[in-house]
C-alpha cells in the first residue's frame, strides 16, 4: 500500500489551485472542558463548489490520470447519488470530460 507523503498532498494541492476555492475557515468559541479552554476551528465546506470537500477529490482525480496519461477516452462513470457524484460530474464538465453517474 502506498503511504501517503507531503510531497503527495502537496501535489495534488498543486493540481486543484485555481479549479476550487480555498477552504475558508472560521474559529468557534466553544466553552471551556474540563476547566481547559481549547480552539476550535471549522472548515465551511458547504461553500466550496458542489457544497462539499468532494470537489477537491474529484479535480485531483481527474487531473491525476490526465498527467499519466490514464483517463479514458470514453469518461469516467460513478455510482452516487451524493456528494461524490455531484463533485464527478462538475469537475468532469470543468475539464471537458465525459461522466456517467447513477
Amino acid at each position: 500500500m502506498h503511504q501517503l507523503s507531503y510531497a503527495d498532498v502537496k501535489t495534488a494541492g498543486d493540481r486543484v489551485a485555481g479549479r476550487v476555492r480555498p477552504v475558508a475557515v472560521v474559529r468557534d468559541e466553544p466553552p471551556a472542558v474540563g476547566g481547559e479552554p481549547y480552539d476550535l476551528w471549522l472548515a465551511l465546506e458547504f461553500m466550496q463548489h458542489t457544497g462539499s470537500f468532494k470537489a477537491r477529490g474529484a479535480q485531483n482525480f481527474l487531473q491525476a490520470h490526465r498527467e499519466a496519461g490514464t483517463l479514458p477516452e470514453a469518461g469516467v462513470t460513478i455510482a452516487s447519488g451524493g456528494n461524490a457524484g455531484l463533485a464527478c460530474a462538475w469537475a468532469a464538465r470543468q475539464q471537458g470530460v465525459r461522466a456517467t453517474v447513477f
